[in-house]
């Protein structure tokens, strides 16, 4: 899932892989213009993540999970978005 819109940064949601070799994830993102990615930063086992001062119409964003070993899976996109809180 993801969230951000109107707001200074991004918010990452995704559900977690159940593996006895998981090491975390890591949360990729690249300017909407980009063949490939280009950022990248990894989050441990935590199953969300904000991403400060990186606005949600600037980036497109995937999170792919970590082996101990090193190997990743696939990157995979949001597919709906985290409800905004009502104040």
């Amino acid at each position: 899932m993801i969230g951000g819109a109107v707001e200074p940064s991004t918010q990452l949601q995704w559900e977690s892989v159940d593996s006895p070799t998981l090491a975390g994830y890591k949360a990729y993102w690249r300017d909407t213009t980009a063949p490939q990615w280009q950022y990248s930063r990894f989050v441990g086992k935590s199953t969300e993540y904000t991403l400060e001062n990186i606005i949600i119409d600037n980036y497109l964003f995937g999170v792919a999970a970590v082996s101990k070993d090193g190997n990743e899976s696939v990157v995979a996109y949001p597919t709906s978005l985290i409800p905004r809180r009502r104040n």
